[in-house]
């Protein structure tokens, strides 16, 4: 049943952002310019501790930044984050996984320039959440879609998610 659900979620995605296309822009620009990140947090746990340097960065760089994690989750992040979370919990899912309009409409209420998906894996309610809040630069890890969601990929080849991580804030701070 599960495979079913993320076939149909796949399918969906697919369909409703196939007219989604990409700008000719500047990253470094567009990424320094930025007032607001909204940064996805992986639902992994072991990615999760790992995903926490990538906040350090944004605080480190007096950033503006939002993080999208489960509700359960908000209570794991430091104290100093706690205040910047955006949770969602079951009622935020729909029947087939994916955020429900009325989650949207909440995010879409708030204007992001920069979209940052820290799932290594393919986590559909997440990749949904980064096309529809439709920022000027979309990045995450290349995985299933990612060429039709993100304009800007980090590749992953490490098993080992603090690698992953390393190689994300590098080519963060590459730009």
């Amino acid at each position: 049943m599960n495979l079913f659900k993320q076939k149909i979620a796949g399918f969906m995605i697919r369909n409703k952002f196939k007219k989604h296309s990409f700008k000719n822009q500047s990253f470094a620009s567009v990424i320094n310019n930025a007032t607001i990140f909204l940064i996805l947090m992986p639902g992994d746990e072991n990615d999760f501790q790992y995903a926490l340097n990538v906040l350090e960065h944004f605080q480190h760089n007096k950033k503006d930044f939002f993080i999208l994690t489960n509700d359960f989750r908000v209570s794991t992040l430091p104290f100093k984050y706690r205040a910047k979370a955006i949770s969602y919990g079951i009622k935020d899912i729909n029947k087939i996984d994916l955020p429900s309009k009325k989650f949207i409409s909440i995010l879409e209420k708030k204007e992001f320039d920069v979209v940052i998906d820290l799932n290594r894996k393919e986590e559909l309610f997440c990749i949904y959440v980064a096309c529809a809040v439709n920022a000027m630069v979309s990045i995450g890890f290349t995985k299933n879609l990612a060429d039709k969601i993100y304009n800007l990929q980090i590749a992953n080849n490490e098993t080992n998610p603090k690698l992953s991580y390393e190689n994300l804030l590098s080519c963060l701070k590459m730009l």
